[in-house]
């Protein structure tokens, strides 16, 4: 029984040592940075890390002299001698005011030097810095989206806390996005903005982007598709300061131009209280409903909000090339005609301080009664101009029925960052669609 015994504890050892053994292994395949992890590497976020490591360095912006930094974000290294990828955001306000702001990087270890911009996508969030005396081994672009349920990581420098790794699973591309991105299962906070996404391989399959405020979990990645692109654009062109400003005005008309002319052809509509009003006008508009249910109330509201989530952002407190829109259907059998009338036109006003006094001027409004199909309508179109962007325009658009004294619409249309003559014309096809079937 004695001998059986130790027989039995030496199985139990060898296991052991079998079972611990295989991931100190993995972790010395992963320490070399640049290679490609052998596919029997133990996919967990310590070899991960190990691999990449020496390739993310911290971004950081100054405003003028000051030590205390004005910003931060994460970036890797895509290329040699130093060519690093990011976030257009985080980079941005450099870029806009290359006088004002200095960009430099941080490495994990405390290593620091200066950072040049290369080039930009502000489409696709993306830009192509250079670090002078850093040249670590660039990481490699996988193309391919992975397969939803594959292992993800995400890497960066959040809140300033140090390099991090979160760890999550690749969903694959948002369905009916206007622009192209990965929803990963995992955290992405402030900081982490421009860091690498990673497989199970130590592939970048990804740029860390954004994340939805007070939702767990739902974070969003730039395909490195577009990555790779702008990483051999930036290797056969040379911009300065003042090329990339014109280059972010550029891509931000290109942008407006393609989401309005995804929103070209029949406008739909859909049927509310006796009207006909726009509907869900392209797959990657989001729409939703609501009410009250309670039927006491004097009025009953349905509300229809739709949002194209196509905005880019531009700089701080500046987001472009965006469009959302509000039904606001009211009826009553408890009010008189009045205080209807007075319900139904506070819906109608324009409200809210949408953007900076520094980055647009005033809106100028005009207000008509015109002849929709079927009834009369009160509508309100304001314009304000950008201060430094030429030839883009914010519009404010409210359309208020005026043929019921029980029944009617307040409709709300905002547009931002829009060339004025496709942004006119996109009104004219919006308030002409309105109908009354009663």
């Amino acid at each position: 029984m004695t001998a059986i015994r130790m027989a039995f504890r030496v199985a139990l050892m060898c296991a052991a040592m079998v079972r611990f053994a295989a991931p100190t292994l993995a972790y010395a395949q992963a320490s070399a940075p640049g290679q490609t992890l052998p596919f029997a590497t133990s996919e967990n976020a310590r070899d991960v890390l190990v691999h990449v490591r020496p390739a993310v360095i911290q971004i950081r912006g100054f405003f003028g002299s000051n030590t205390a930094q004005a910003f931060h974000g994460t970036g890797f290294a895509v290329a040699p001698d130093g060519v690093f990828m990011t976030n257009y955001h985080v980079v941005a306000q450099q870029i806009l005011y290359p006088d004002k702001y200095r960009l430099e990087y941080r490495t994990a270890e405390g290593k620091t030097g200066s950072i040049t911009v290369l080039a930009i996508d502000v489409r696709h969030d993306l830009a192509v810095v250079r670090a002078t005396g850093l040249a670590p081994t660039p990481l490699k672009l996988e193309p391919e989206v992975p397969v939803k349920g594959e292992r993800a990581y995400s890497i960066g420098f959040p809140l300033d806390v140090g390099l991090t790794i979160t760890e999550g699973v690749s969903n694959g591309k948002v369905e009916d996005s206007f622009d192209p991105r990965i929803h990963y299962s995992g955290a992405i906070n402030g900081g982490m903005s421009g860091g690498p996404a990673l497989n199970a391989v130590g592939n970048v399959i990804g740029v860390n982007v954004s994340g939805y405020r007070f939702e767990q979990l739902v974070s969003f990645l730039v395909p490195a598709l577009h990555a790779q692109t702008l990483l051999e654009r930036s290797l056969k062109q040379k911009s300065t300061a003042g090329a990339l400003r014109k280059e972010v005005l550029m891509q931000m008309r290109a942008h407006a131009t393609d989401l309005i002319g995804a929103l070209n052809g029949p406008m739909l509509t859909q049927a509310a209280a006796g009207y006909a009003l726009p509907a869900k006008l392209a797959p990657f508009i989001d729409c939703n409903a609501s009410g009250d249910p309670a039927p006491d109330q004097p009025v009953q509201i349905v509300r229809i909000n739709c949002s194209a989530k196509a905005g880019l952002y531009v700089q701080q407190g500046l987001y472009s090339g965006d469009l959302k829109y509000s039904h606001y259907i009211l009826s009553t059998d408890k009010l008189d005609a009045w205080r209807f009338a007075q319900r139904l036109s506070g819906l109608a006003a324009a409200t809210g301080a949408y953007g900076s006094r520094r980055h647009v001027g005033p809106f100028s409004c005009e207000n008509k009664i015109i002849g929709l199909k079927g009834f009369d309508a009160s509508v309100m179109i304001c314009v304000r101009s950008y201060r430094k962007l030429d030839g883009l325009y914010d519009f404010t658009v409210r359309v208020s029925s005026l043929n019921g004294s029980k029944r009617g619409f307040a409709s709300h249309l905002d547009m931002y960052g829009l060339e004025f003559d496709a942004g006119m014309r996109f009104i004219k096809r919006y308030v002409e669609v309105m109908e009354w079937k009663p």
